[in-house]
């Protein structure tokens, strides 16, 4: 393919596929948060990072030996290595012709698959083998699956918050451990092939190619086809679990993932110094990642429900280290706050799903966010909102029009809803003044219906 017909994805893997210090990282991030996670890696990786950004992930190149800067990003979900990317016109009526167009890429590229496998073991801190021999594998083949057949017949498979474990540490391995893998597919269009033909064709594959244990619980390595119509991509999956799964021990219904209160923060552009709080804390989220990655704020979260509270002070202790915020219970519609004096309001509205209702919400969001501009400060103060309810925001910023102007607005996909984040910036009107000019407005309308009713009397 000429150069002038690649993707930007395309470049970026070959000036990473002609360097043999550079690797491709895939990372995932909430859907709407793609430029957060960018100005992250701008700001702790390179500043003028070269960055592919497309809907739920951005990719990008970074020498090798400088992966523990990856490990320090708090925007994304999960990190991969991008091992291979091709374009194939795929026979819609020819399974078999597909399943060979992924057979020949696959052997023809092998030398960039080896410099992939290498990167992703010196990420994963995998000490056992990655390039076994015939004679190794057949040595321990047998011994393996009988104790897995053993586990089989044992107790039932760990579970981790609610959901089945799948995968492990590949560091927690052995020297001599030869690696187990299993190979994944997700699609998107229209294929003569399911997805899962693909992992079962492919993974036999990387069996004969690599000679590793076929392994679809507890694998070390996890192999993800990523087919969107024509482009194929080959992923080596480097997290073993997404990144979000931090700070929180105590969940409630409507705990936000990590990854999100980062992004949510960092949509405030918090300076040293500021006061920011979370007046609808919950569990606890927002304030335990502001306080650990924003540690010279003054954070303070809030809540009206004991319940929460507790939750949030559970959280907290639970943390391997201390960190400092102050738990408050209150009403948010009368915080304990005097007139303009907090820096930052970041929060997770009710959505009207899971927790509250959509008819409470078009009553309490516009009073609460009066009282959020009674406190925010004048001209520099910020509210950065999160929820699902969009009317219920519309209707209460009609009434706060003069408190506010909306900077941005982030339409937001995550755990299958479609939210929005608004950022908020207040306006150098005082809220004395604001009152004032409510009430003008307000009075005339009831003097005139007043006065129309004695003339009719």
């Amino acid at each position: 393919m000429s150069e002038e017909h690649k993707s930007e994805l395309e470049r970026i893997f070959d000036i990473a596929k002609n360097d043999e210090s550079l690797i491709t990282i895939v990372a995932t991030v909430d859907t709407g948060f793609e430029w957060q996670a960018i100005d992250e890696c701008r700001e702790k990786i390179l500043q003028n990072l070269r960055v592919f950004k497309d809907r739920g992930k951005i990719c990008f190149n970074i020498p090798i030996d400088k992966y523990d800067k990856v490990e320090q990003l708090k925007s994304v979900d999960n990190v991969y290595i991008l091992a291979d990317i091709n374009y194939h016109s795929y026979n819609k009526n020819d399974k078999e012709s597909c399943f060979q167009l992924l057979r020949d890429t696959l052997s023809s590229n092998k030398s960039q698959l080896d410099k992939s496998i290498n990167a992703w073991k010196k990420f994963t801190k995998f000490p056992g083998k990655v390039f076994p021999s015939i004679k190794e594998y057949e040595r321990v083949i047998d011994d393996y699956k009988a104790v897995k057949e053993e586990k089989r017949k044992g107790p039932e498979e760990e579970t981790v918050r609610g959901r089945k474990k799948r995968g492990k540490d590949p560091s927690s391995s052995k020297e001599t451990d030869i690696l187990s893998y299993r190979v994944s597919c997700e699609r998107t269009g229209v294929h003569a092939f399911e997805s899962q033909e693909v992992a079962v064709k492919l993974g036999g594959e990387f069996n004969d190619l690599y000679h590793w244990i076929v392994d679809l619980t507890d694998y070390q390595l996890e192999i993800l086809y990523k087919i969107s119509y024509a482009e194929t991509l080959i992923l080596l999956r480097v997290t073993t679990e997404s990144m979000h799964r931090r700070n929180i021990a105590f969940f409630g219904p409507t705990t936000l993932r990590a990854t999100v209160c980062y992004n949510l923060l960092r949509l405030a552009k918090p300076k040293p110094g500021e006061i920011i709080i979370d007046p609808m804390c919950g569990g606890g989220s927002i304030p335990i990642e502001a306080t650990k990655e924003f540690p010279l704020n003054y954070i303070i979260g809030g809540d009206n429900h004991e319940k929460a509270m507790e939750r949030s002070r559970m959280n907290f202790a639970m943390l391997p280290t201390a960190y400092k915020s102050d738990l408050i219970q209150w009403n948010l519609e009368r915080l304990p706050f005097k007139d303009s004096s907090v820096d930052a309001f970041v929060t997770d509205m009710p959505f009207g799903k899971r927790m509250g209702s959509m008819s409470n919400n078009r009553v309490q969001y516009k009073k609460y966010l009066l009282e959020l501009g009674r406190v925010v400060r004048m001209k520099y103060g910020r509210l950065v909102l999160l929820t699902y309810d969009r009317r219920s925001i519309t209707i209460a910023l009609q009434a706060a029009t003069d408190l506010f102007k909306v900077k941005k607005t982030l339409s937001i996909s995550m755990g299958g809803l479609n939210a929005a984040a608004y950022v908020l910036k207040r306006t150098n009107l005082a809220y004395d003044s604001f009152l004032t000019r409510v009430i003008t407005l307000v009075t005339p309308k009831a003097r005139s219906s007043s006065s129309s009713s004695d003339k009719s009397e």
